[in-house]
């Protein structure tokens, strides 16, 4: 006898066949339709055409633009992901770190995160159980935490506290919301045989490669396991400002997946031979290329006959468009007029969610017109005429007029001389008075000396000698000009 256990009432083209004493299952319905388990009573190895979906999230971020007009979306995208996972027939939630945006979340952020947190332990019955831990004390965590569909989490850089205080995911453990794992392991047993996840919450960069080795983690006998990480790994980082310890190489062997937070856009590679995966974030933190370019959403793993996996992407992100524009010796004017052209032409483009403002970031760079200044430009103006059609952000910061390069570069090679400070700034005067075309008799060097030697009144004396040599001069040439 087979009894099957459905989330939903199943549809009429669901059905079971037999073939050579295995079970063979046929399930082609709407995903809303799951079947969550199954009572045998013959003696066929099932484990085999059972599916164990786990689904992986990352990098939430709640709280992140808290008091903008993207304050919900952190949100609302954490919501998606959780709800969708559990609608795909998530059995387990892994978080991968940064749950939060900051170490002490504001209360306005805790209760919507505890809220969204709460959905998974509705989800009825879990199917899984907790076999044992390793290197966790079992009291660390409430039983409460293993109802539904569990959520096991890290913490990220942006929840590392110092030793000997509480960070946020060790709040959300305590309260029952979730298990929290640094250094140590969980083994499930599973329908699809035991199931171990071992993680390492995020280390300073600079420390990650020899806290990983000291930690050494190793596989669990018997079982499939999955190695979780917030790290930066090799070429995979967070931003060009951040040197990672850790290669792929450094990674502990032997382990079916791994899996690792801190970058924000997805992305898979290999490790010894098994998937890694980096779900990326499900919300933008960052206005990159890349956000614009690579959609977010989450990974959901099926262990069946094997593993497979599918990123599913959120349908309530907004929608982002980045360009980047190049200019050489452009005038105010004509930057006013070409970035709103710009702007109107991206809102012109095709949209998937309707619903929210789309994001626009444009980035300037090159040269401004060697008399423009670009405080001259006001992008608050741009960004005021377009605040009812997208959130508009504009980058000027690489946008230069060629005086301001010189400048730059003299700045550079005065300090790769090492010039004292007062050479330095008699180097740069004399190089504004020939963008002057200063040509007067007054030759600054030896008056600039006086002046760094504190000695003014001399300095005045030949300013005024120079002065009255000056007047002296014109005074002769009017007399030339007008004889009596």
């Amino acid at each position: 006898m087979i009894k099957m256990i459905w989330s939903a009432k199943p549809p009429q083209n669901a059905f079971i066949s037999f073939h050579e004493n295995q079970l063979l299952i046929d399930l082609c319905f709407h995903r809303k339709f799951l079947c969550r388990s199954f009572q045998i009573e013959r003696g066929v190895d099932f484990r085999r055409v059972i599916l164990m979906k786990i689904a992986v999230i990352s990098d939430n971020h709640l709280g992140v633009k808290w008091g903008t007009a993207r304050e919900q979306d952190s949100f609302d995208q954490t919501k998606e992901s959780i709800e969708r996972a559990l609608e795909l027939g998530a059995e387990l939630i892994l978080e991968l770190g940064d749950i939060f945006d900051t170490r002490t979340p504001r209360q306005e952020v805790w209760a919507q995160a505890m809220r969204i947190l709460s959905i998974p332990l509705a989800r009825g019955r879990s199917e899984i159980k907790l076999d044992r831990t390793i290197d966790k004390d079992k009291d660390d965590f409430s039983p409460v935490a293993l109802r539904g569909a569990p959520v096991i989490a890290l913490h990220g850089n942006h929840e590392r506290r110092t030793r000997g205080f509480v960070n946020p995911v060790q709040a959300l453990e305590a309260a029952g919301l979730l298990i929290y794992l640094h250094h140590n392991v969980l083994v499930f047993d599973t329908p699809r045989g035991k199931l171990a996840i071992h993680g390492m919450s995020n280390v300073p960069e600079q420390h990650a490669r020899n806290v990983l080795a000291a930690w050494n983690p190793k596989p669990v006998e018997g079982a499939f396991n999955i190695l979780m990480l917030h790290q930066s790994v090799g070429q995979y980082v967070y931003s060009s400002e951040e040197f990672p310890t850790i290669d792929l190489a450094d990674l502990p062997p032997g382990f079916d997946l791994y899996l690792c937070g801190h970058i924000h856009y997805h992305a898979d590679a290999v490790a010894h031979g098994k998937p890694l995966l980096f779900p990326g974030s499900t919300e933008r933190t960052q206005l990159l290329q890349v956000e614009a370019e690579v959609p977010k959403g989450f990974y959901m793993l099926d262990l069946g006959d094997g593993l497979s996996y599918e990123f599913i992407e959120l349908k309530s992100t907004r929608d982002f468009y980045y360009e980047e524009m190049k200019f050489d010796g452009i005038r105010i004017p004509q930057l006013n007029e070409v970035v709103r052209a710009k702007a109107r032409e991206l809102l012109e483009r095709p949209r998937r969610n309707l619903e929210k403002l789309p994001l626009i970031r444009l980035r300037l760079t090159g040269t401004l017109a060697k008399e423009a200044s670009r405080s001259e430009f006001d992008e608050r103006a741009i960004i005021q005429e377009f605040a009812d059609r997208a959130l508009v952000a504009i980058s000027k910061g690489d946008l230069t007029s060629p005086g301001l390069e010189e400048k730059v570069q003299l700045l550079r090679e005065l300090r790769e001389r090492r010039l004292p400070i007062d050479e330095m700034a008699m180097s740069m005067l004399e190089g504004n008075l020939r963008d002057m075309k200063y040509n007067h008799p007054l030759d600054v060097r030896p008056l600039y000396g006086l002046l760094v030697e504190k000695r003014e009144d001399e300095a005045f004396q030949k300013v005024l000698g120079v002065v009255e040599n000056q007047i002296k001069t014109e005074l002769g040439r009017k007399s030339d000009d007008n004889p009596s």
